[in-house]
């Protein structure tokens, strides 16, 4: 059984749904503490050619409140106005009208930060043809321990023996990596080469939100698919996938 653990965050990026691809099942980590000015309520799509930062406003919360506890600022004009601005840099997309009301309605429906996050990652996991099973890992029964043992324990709660993590992830996992070991529980380091596919203007800008990659093409799930993996484990071995990846 292979899991990955991430953080439901808001649009993320394709290399996040590859994760979802390759496991078994994928936990959304939604008991560790909010980060602000952090991808969960804000993320980067293409406007006239060049980065937008698109951003959730958010209710005022103690600082260590919990991702699944952050609610949404209920005023609508930052709404309107978040809406507005998709419709200038994407209106004229080939999936506008789709990938704009499954936004628009999340951004109406839900006052939680993470509900919200976790039903638009649903939803774009479905235009993408994942079926990979999504669990919050508020759902299981877990013991109150610091990040890497967390993440351990979540893995022992699913009968993983393999964990997907992204790369960054080795700054503190390597140093733990022992305990994951004991635990007959293999790390697995993914790293993926950003796919091209048409955008909006000629330049092609990589790691933006996946609503860029929605609303700009009709094969998002092959896409997707055929991208390029270099993944390593814990102590140094590599697996590549290569598939082809260029779409114009």
């Amino acid at each position: 059984m292979k899991i990955a653990i991430m953080q439901p965050t808001f649009c993320p990026w394709i290399g996040y749904f590859k994760m979802i691809e390759l496991v078994d099942s994928f936990v959304f980590l939604d008991t560790v503490q909010f980060e602000r000015r952090s991808w969960q309520n804000r993320n980067k799509i293409k406007l006239a050619g060049k980065e937008q930062w698109l951003s959730l406003h958010l209710q005022k919360a103690p600082q260590q409140t919990l991702i699944k506890d952050m609610h949404l600022n209920n005023e609508q004009a930052w709404k309107n106005t978040l809406l507005k601005t998709l419709r200038h840099a994407y209106g004229k997309s080939v999936n506008f009208k789709e990938i704009y009301s499954i936004l628009e309605f999340g951004l109406f429906h839900f006052e939680n930060l993470s509900e919200l996050n976790i039903f638009l990652i649903e939803q774009f996991a479905g235009l993408l043809k994942l079926k990979t099973p999504l669990i919050k890992a508020s759902s299981l029964s877990l013991p109150a321990v610091k990040r890497e043992n967390l993440l351990l324990e979540i893995c022992k709660a699913l009968k993983a023996d393999e964990y997907l993590s992204p790369e960054g992830s080795k700054v503190y996992l390597e140093p733990a990596k022992d305990l994951f070991k004991n635990a007959n529980i293999n790390i697995e380091y993914f790293k993926m080469l950003h796919p091209s596919y048409t955008q909006q203007n000629k330049n092609f800008i990589e790691y933006l939100g996946i609503i860029d990659l929605l609303f700009n093409t009709t094969n998002a799930a092959q896409i997707l698919n055929d991208s390029i993996i270099v993944n390593d484990k814990a102590g140094g071995e590599l697996i590549i996938t290569i598939k082809k990846h260029l779409y114009f």
